[in-house]
């Protein structure tokens, strides 16, 4: 397994002319940037059943209640192409481990929403749709955390989503060997605080919910992969700065006694300012992980919280 999580992403966004027309479409921050700390797999889905470049493009066409992906000049259809291919490499993907998959908006195949959903004839259209390997590839992995591209313009989408990431590769390496009951809980307490950060009903929910399946003779990696799946639904939606502020208080509270009044102050200073969005999240975390190394608190659940993605990727200074 990887050191690094293993990322799909459209080929396009690291800079791959494969568009049907072929334009470049990079993302950098990505491309030059981040792919220093993540594996990255770039993936075309029309290039991989036999599109050129450069092609006609293609559009998704709602037909008797059916989707069709199709050309627009010629009305050429991919579909049954495009779902065999989704389905073999949705498969492929999530055995190579893949910890998310970073998607083209706007595309008949890769986009993750609103999607130009055209008539049969091309007079009309709606902005609903999915693309079609997109489709394929959440419906068959819905434990795999994925974005849009356009999305990771945003530092907070970005940090969370990465997050994210990182949070499914820590699960994979966890259960490397296999899972059994203690394994499974002892990610769920190695996880609380981060959890409590993003999704702060999710840490009494799964705790439950892996008494629960365990009660009823569930198996250990059926659990493992439920637990997955229902966290990563619950993060889709990027966190606010009051969860993020609240759970710092709490470590904050794990050391508190041992400052003085002077550098009390100095912290909760900082986290009032990051909540109330006047300095950057970096500001007291930095000072937090130096008491956390002063005072030797060598605590997993506090690392994954205090440090959600690799310090070196920059982007708690952003958010």
């Amino acid at each position: 397994m990887s050191k690094k999580p293993v990322v799909a992403v459209s080929a396009c966004l690291v800079g791959q002319k494969v568009q049907h027309n072929g334009e470049v479409a990079e993302f950098q921050p990505l491309s030059k940037g981040w792919s220093k700390h993540l594996d990255l797999i770039p993936i075309c889905p029309e290039i991989e059943i036999g599109m050129e470049v450069p092609r006609p493009a293609t559009r998704l066409v709602k037909e008797n209640d059916k989707l069709k992906l199709v050309t627009q000049e010629n009305s050429v259809d991919y579909t049954d192409r495009m779902l065999e291919y989704s389905q073999i490499q949705s498969d492929y993907l999530a055995s190579a481990g893949v910890c998310g998959f970073i998607f083209k908006n706007d595309s008949a195949t890769c986009g993750l929403e609103k999607v130009e959903v055209h008539n049969t004839d091309f007079s009309g259209v709606e902005n609903n749709g999915r693309g079609l390997f997109a489709t394929v590839f959440t419906a068959f992995n819905p434990h795999i955390p994925t974005i849009e591209g356009e999305k990771l313009m945003d530092a907070e989408q970005a940090e969370h989503f990465l997050a994210r990431i990182h949070f499914f590769h820590e699960w994979q390496n966890a259960g490397k060997s296999g899972w059994d009951a203690n394994k499974i809980m002892q990610f769920h307490n190695e996880n609380k605080l981060f959890l409590l950060s993003r999704a702060p009903q999710m840490k009494r929910i799964l705790g439950r919910m892996i008494a629960t399946r365990f009660d009823e003779g569930a198996h250990p990696e059926v659990i493992a992969l439920e637990y997955m799946t229902k966290a990563q639904k619950a993060l889709t939606l990027v966190t606010k700065k009051g969860r993020i502020a609240h759970t710092m208080e709490r470590v904050f509270g794990k050391f508190s006694n041992q400052l003085n009044k002077q550098e009390k102050q100095e912290v909760v200073e900082l986290i009032h300012g990051f909540r109330q969005g006047l300095v950057p999240r970096s500001a007291p975390l930095l000072l937090i992980n130096k008491y956390l190394g002063k005072y030797n608190l060598n605590d997993k659940n506090i690392n994954r919280f205090v440090n959600p993605v690799p310090p070196e990727m920059d982007l708690l200074r952003q958010v």
